[in-house]
C-alpha cells in the first residue's frame, strides 16, 4: 500500500511539474504580431484533434486572465461575456465554433500556415480541409500594448468548398460578439 501511495505521489508531481514546464517556456510578452498567433495555436491547437475529450479546458471557456494573454482586454471581456450568457440562459451564444479554426467540426484540418502581411499588424492563418487547399483564412488583427502584442479581432473568410458550400462567408469576431443577444 505504501508503494502505491509513493507511485501516485510521483505521478502527481511529474504531471504538476510538466504543467509548469509548459507554461514556463511561454514568453511573458509577445514581441511580434505573429508570435501571439503562433503561441495561441501552440497552446490550443489540440482542440482540432481531441476537443470532445476535454470539457472546460477549451479556449472559449478559459478565464479572463488566460484569454488576456492572447487577446486585448476588450475582446477577452466579450468572449467571457458570451460564455456567461450561455451559462446563464442555457442557450447558444454568439460563439458556437472553435475560435482558432472557425469551425464546429475541425476534424480534417491540415497544413496550417501562419504568415504576417508585410508592413501590417495582420497575421493570416490559412488551412486546408479534407485535402481541399486554402479553405479557411483567418486574419488576426493585432495591436501592440504595454504587455506585448495582442489580438484585437479575428476575421474569418471562406472560399467555396465542400466544407463551406456558400462562398463569401466573412465574419468579424469582434463584430459578432458586439451584437446584442436576442
Amino acid at each position: 500500500m505504501n508503494r502505491l501511495r509513493i507511485a501516485a505521489l510521483t505521478i502527481f508531481l511529474l504531471v504538476l511539474c510538466g504543467g509548469f514546464a509548459i507554461a514556463a517556456d511561454r514568453p511573458q510578452r509577445f514581441e511580434k504580431p505573429e508570435d501571439v498567433v503562433a503561441w495561441l495555436y501552440r497552446d490550443f491547437g489540440w482542440e482540432a484533434l481531441i476537443s470532445h475529450y476535454f470539457d472546460k479546458d477549451i479556449l472559449i471557456d478559459q478565464p479572463a486572465n488566460v484569454l488576456k494573454r492572447y487577446f486585448t482586454s476588450r475582446l477577452a471581456e466579450l468572449i467571457v461575456k458570451d460564455r456567461e450568457h450561455v451559462t446563464r440562459t442555457k442557450e447558444l451564444g454568439h460563439i458556437d465554433f472553435i475560435l482558432i479554426f472557425g469551425s464546429q467540426d475541425p476534424d480534417g484540418i491540415s497544413n496550417i500556415r501562419i504568415t504576417r502581411k508585410p508592413g501590417t499588424n495582420v497575421v493570416s492563418v490559412l488551412y486546408d480541409y479534407n485535402r481541399e487547399k486554402g479553405v479557411m483564412k483567418i486574419d488576426f488583427k493585432t495591436v501592440q500594448t504595454e504587455n506585448g502584442w495582442k489580438i484585437s479581432d479575428m476575421h474569418y473568410k471562406t472560399r467555396k468548398s465542400h466544407a463551406f458550400p456558400d462562398p463569401g462567408l466573412e465574419i468579424s469576431l469582434f463584430g459578432l460578439l458586439s451584437q446584442p443577444y436576442e
